[in-house]
């Protein structure tokens, strides 16, 4: 059962992921009975963030708060500014880049949302250290949390 939650700005459990700085779960499968995620991404300057790919039963939505982010969506590449907000149904096309030399910040959400938190915790083991995982060590492990390469 679903309970109120209050996470504080800069608290609560989080990841680090290859070139992004942090990646707060601020809200779980567990906190909203598996309906909704949301993650607060923090990106470095020129961030890779995640190629292109689908979600076969998740919607993605972001929400640029900091800095200048690069989306794909289809086939088309748009940069969003501050305030700047994605819609991203199942099954569509979509990855995204820190294109900025600053620091951004990107709100992530997630409907339903599948254990997300799990993917990011992998991500962060997957590249622990600097490791840079195969091909195949990404393909496996996204398809465990509905995100397809495309």
């Amino acid at each position: 059962m679903s309970v109120p939650l209050y996470v504080p700005s800069g608290e609560g459990e989080f990841v680090n992921i290859r070139d992004t700085k942090r990646t707060y779960l601020k809200l779980t499968t567990a906190d909203s009975d598996g309906e909704f995620g949301f993650f607060e991404h923090h990106m470095a300057p020129e961030a890779s963030g995640a190629s292109p790919h689908i979600h076969k039963n998740s919607t993605e939505m972001f929400y640029v708060v900091k800095g200048e982010i690069e989306f794909t969506i289809g086939d088309r590449k748009v940069v969003g500014e501050p305030g700047a907000f994605a819609y991203i149904p199942k099954g569509e096309p979509h990855g995204f880049t820190n294109r900025g030399n600053e620091d951004a910040t990107l709100l992530i959400m997630f409907y339903p949302i599948y254990n997300r938190e799990d993917y990011f915790r992998g991500l962060g083991r997957l590249t622990a250290n600097g490791r840079n995982p195969s091909l195949e060590e990404l393909q496996e492990h996204m398809a465990k949390y509905d995100q397809f390469m495309v």
